[in-house]
């Protein structure tokens, strides 16, 4: 087999709005901390090859994420359909996906990005070498790292609640002894910093993996995001001072772990690889059009108010613009549904399944249950953002007054100007993703979502 690496720089410049955290914030940066990349693998055997690339951004529109493999098709030969882009999803970056109200884009910067992206999936084509794949899984003692916010988890490490990762893989890459390269895959929100912070970076993720790079001379070293969407890690929400030395806190944690991992890595035999992509098709629940008209009307009164708080005017300025979206979309009278790209790519035995959404761990543990014994890695924020994929039982949740209210249910479709999924998203991705790894020539994936 062959492997090249290859980054390039996609820090945006100083003053851009950052992603995240609440709406109508105008959190504009005012430095960097540490750069953000495009960081591209990109891995060939059988005579066939595929390039990932991962990006330290929040995420990406379909439009770009398309135009970045569409380009870097063209300047490699290798066809888009075998090229995967997705995001570590921090929050220190700029924005780069269709959110209402939670950062303006900077449409010079989001001009550029696509041929920034492609340009490191070719020069990581070109740096192709015959290379020897290893591979680890670390032991993560997770009440360092992260909680389940959603089932039972607290922060500062009090209880880390089920479900979460309690292995982080490390995928490691040698040519003539030499590391060239390396990726990490493991499931945590990279929001270590908060509304309060305004430096530019990819968070502990993303400083963990280029602090040990940086160590191997010219290596790169990507990290892959599983699903991360109830996950929290221990430290987060804190002023900037704080939050920058946690940063560093936990940055040094997983710099260890993905050191541990180079050490303990284990040959695996690549003798080829594949691809397999599919479409599919989710049910959407179609709003309440009095309901939403009655929440514009109040947001409208809350706004000709002579005072108001500044939180007070966030929220209802979201309310407005966010009601109003979904209003315009309702009018078109289209189908209540939605159209996603599932991708799988197999280097060997091992498969890594590409999805649009920040997705509940549980779907995740689903899919490796119903592959067992093989090897599935489901890496979010891929090709596309498609907000929340929650479990069943977060469309429960819909009751604001008694504070039982699911956000990623409800709340991040309004963000999007769209509608919530049917209840049934996670079984039917699940199922979707299960039979998908079998397509890519990996044994006999069942779904099996009991």
């Amino acid at each position: 087999m062959k492997a090249g690496f290859a980054q390039t720089d996609i820090t945006p410049p100083v003053g851009v709005e950052l992603c995240g955290f609440g709406f109508f914030l105008r959190r504009r940066s005012n430095g960097v901390y540490e750069p953000l990349y495009a960081k591209a693998m990109a891995v060939r055997a059988g005579g066939e090859e595929i390039i990932i690339v991962a990006c330290d951004l929040i995420g990406l529109s379909k439009q770009i994420a398309d135009e970045a493999r569409s380009y870097a098709s063209e300047l490699t030969g290798v066809p888009a359909e075998a090229i995967m882009v997705c995001c570590t999803h921090t929050h220190s970056g700029p924005a780069t996906v269709d959110f209402i109200g939670l950062g303006e884009p900077d449409q010079r910067y989001l001009a550029r990005l696509p041929g920034k992206i492609a340009q490191a999936a070719y020069q990581a084509h070109k740096n192709l070498v015959e290379a020897e794949m290893s591979v680890a899984e670390v032991e993560v003692p997770v009440a360092e790292f992260c909680y389940n916010r959603e089932y039972g988890g607290k922060r500062n490490g009090e209880s880390t609640g089920e479900p979460l990762d309690k292995k982080a893989i490390v995928f490691k890459f040698s040519s003539r002894q030499k590391l060239i390269g390396l990726a990490s895959f493991y499931s945590v929100h990279p929001v270590v910093c908060c509304e309060q912070t305004f430096k530019i970076h990819g968070d502990f993720v993303g400083v963990a993996s280029n602090i040990v790079a940086r160590e191997n001379g010219d290596a790169v070293a990507l990290f892959l995001q599983g699903a991360c969407g109830d996950i929290n890690p221990i430290y987060c929400h804190k002023p900037e001072v704080v939050s920058l030395r946690n940063l560093e806190k936990l940055a040094t944690r997983y710099a260890q772990i993905l050191r541990q991992g180079l050490k303990e890595a284990n040959p695996v035999r690549v003798d080829s690889i594949g691809v397999s992509s599919r479409f599919v098709t989710l049910r959407q629940q179609l709003p309440d059009k009095e309901e939403l008209e009655r929440s514009l009307a109040a947001a409208k009164r809350v706004l000709r108010k002579e005072s108001l708080d500044e939180k007070e005017e966030q929220c209802a300025t979201f309310e407005l613009y966010a009601t109003t979206a979904v209003l315009r979309k309702l009018s078109k009278e289209d189908p209540p549904e939605m159209t996603v790209e599932l991708q799988a790519i197999r280097i060997g035995e091992m498969g890594f399944i590409g999805h649009p959404f920040e997705m509940f761990n549980a779907i995740k543990k689903t899919v490796e249950r119903n592959v067992q014994p093989g090897k599935v890695f489901v890496v979010g924020y891929a090709n596309d953002y498609k907000g929340y994929a929650p479990t069943e039982d977060q469309y429960a949740l819909n009751d604001k007054q008694k504070s039982e209210f699911s956000y990623a249910a409800y709340s991040v479709p309004m963000i999007r100007g769209d509608y919530c999924f049917d209840p049934a998203i996670g079984t039917v991705l699940a199922n979707e993703m299960t039979e998908l790894y079998s397509e890519v020539g990996l044994g006999n994936g069942e779904s099996n979502t009991g």
